[in-house]
């Protein structure tokens, strides 16, 4: 019986219970990686005992020292390892060690962009609550002066779809557990409330009543709390569920079925009655979602829903996120439009609401794209692309040079530069990450 040993140097070797004991230094003791699930980095090194007898590990022991001691089954074939073979096993380990160094890194690397793409969404609060606190406070200057009349210009329907789309997004968010967004969303439904509550005192809401106002400012005061406080409003864990089930199916309905109508009486200028049936078969459409719910057809298998059927299995808050993001990505389309075509309406926008808009947009948009969220994702870029860029190029078109061509080359490169960045470096970190 011969011995064999896969070490290229010289060792020191004893007889035990019939295996044989050698003593290997760093770089040979890598010939036994097949008996270390955890290596140790590159400049240390570990003193490891192997005891093989018969094919079969008896006893293994590690310690970090300067050598390692193995012992070698004593076989009946008489083989050793070369140099090369010894040391191409060291440069694969060394590479080894180099990708899991460089993947860790490109992790640390990943998660403090996951960090600032946090930061962004948080920041962009404050250009969006820029927005619409200015008109609110023109709007109570003018109340206190007496000047209520002019609120009569400013359209409460404009607003009440804003706070709709708002408090469907609010939802989506506080479902997929974004806190930025969620933020967001929430401001906006309050600062609306407010804006409209200013209208309706003032007698510049039309012919909408008191118990309207009162129930639509309820629903939309409930929505906002529930996203924070939904435990400590329901102490019932099923009054909790069922409420917040009603409260979305309600607002749900609501809003797939009056999206369609502002739509394409805004983009296509339609005709009520045209509006008025497509919001008609949309609230057919979701009134069958809601029996599909309640009865369970397409989990029996027992209706054929056909075209319908992934409709069916989507569920509520994506819904409402998908609404609202259509409705504010295709809603600019009709200031567009109809700044088109009648350019003197131009004069009515205001350059750093539209600057403002598109910067809030713009910092959510890292946010969405990090997390590949393709409703937020296009949401943002709907909201800063065609609701302020288009606005923008409108206004440079057929604003009669109220914005200049400094401005609008700035801001547009800008804009363009930032969502470039953000999607290049998002696409390296992953790929530095192994992601």
């Amino acid at each position: 019986m011969s011995l064999s040993l896969s070490l290229s140097s010289p060792f020191a070797k004893h007889q035990y219970r019939g295996c044989v004991a050698a003593v290997a230094r760093d770089g040979e003791r890598r010939l036994y990686r097949k008996h270390q699930h955890h290596p140790l980095p590159e400049g240390k090194r570990r003193r490891e005992q192997i005891l093989i007898c018969n094919g079969r590990i008896l006893e293994r022991r590690r310690r970090v020292k300067t050598t390692t001691t193995v012992y070698a089954k004593v076989t009946t074939s008489s083989s050793s390892s070369s140099s090369s073979s010894s040391s191409e096993s060291v440069k694969r380990g060394e590479t080894t060690q180099s990708l899991d160094v460089n993947a860790k890194r490109g992790k640390i690397l990943l998660e403090k962009w996951s960090q600032k793409t946090q930061s962004f969404a948080e920041l962009a609060t404050v250009p969006l609550l820029a927005v619409t606190l200015p008109q609110i406070l023109l709007n109570q200057q003018n109340i206190v002066q007496g000047n209520s009349h002019l609120l009569a210009g400013i359209s409460y329907e404009g607003y009440a779809c804003g706070c709709l789309g708002n408090l469907l997004l609010l939802s989506y968010f506080s479902a997929i557990d974004e806190p930025a967004g969620r933020n967001i969303q929430a401001i906006g439904v309050v600062n609306t409330v407010f804006l409209l509550s200013q209208l309706f005192f003032t007698g510049n809401c039309g012919d909408v009543n008191l118990a309207t106002y009162a129930a639509c400012v309820s629903v939309a005061l409930f929505g906002v709390f529930s996203a924070y406080f939904k435990k400590q409003m329901f102490s019932d864990p099923t009054a909790r569920e069922n409420a917040c089930a009603l409260y979305e199916r309600a607002l749900g309905v609501v809003g797939y079925t009056f999206v369609p109508y502002i739509l394409s009486h805004a983009l296509f200028k339609t005709s009520t009655e045209v509006s008025q049936m497509l919001a008609l078969g949309a609230f057919a459409i979701i009134s069958l979602r809601c029996a599909n719910d309640y009865f369970g057809w397409s989990e029996k298998k027992n209706v054929n829903f056909f075209a319908l059927e992934q409709f069916m299995k989507v569920k509520w808050q994506t819904l409402m996120g998908w609404t609202a993001t259509l409705l504010f990505s295709l809603l600019p389309i009709a200031q567009i439009s109809t700044s088109t075509t009648d350019p003197s309406n131009i004069a009515s926008l205001s350059l750093v609401a539209v600057v403002l808009g598109g910067a809030g947009n713009a910092l959510m948009f890292a946010r969405a794209w990090h997390i590949r969220d393709w409703c937020w994702s296009l949401g943002s870029f709907g909201g800063s692309a065609v609701g302020s860029w288009g606005v923008l190029l409108t206004m440079f078109n057929y604003g009669h040079k109220q914005v200049s061509w400094d401005v609008f080359a700035a801001l547009s490169a800008l804009y363009w530069g930032w969502v470039a960045f953000v999607m290049w470096y998002d696409d390296q970190c992953k790929k530095k990450a192994n992601i």
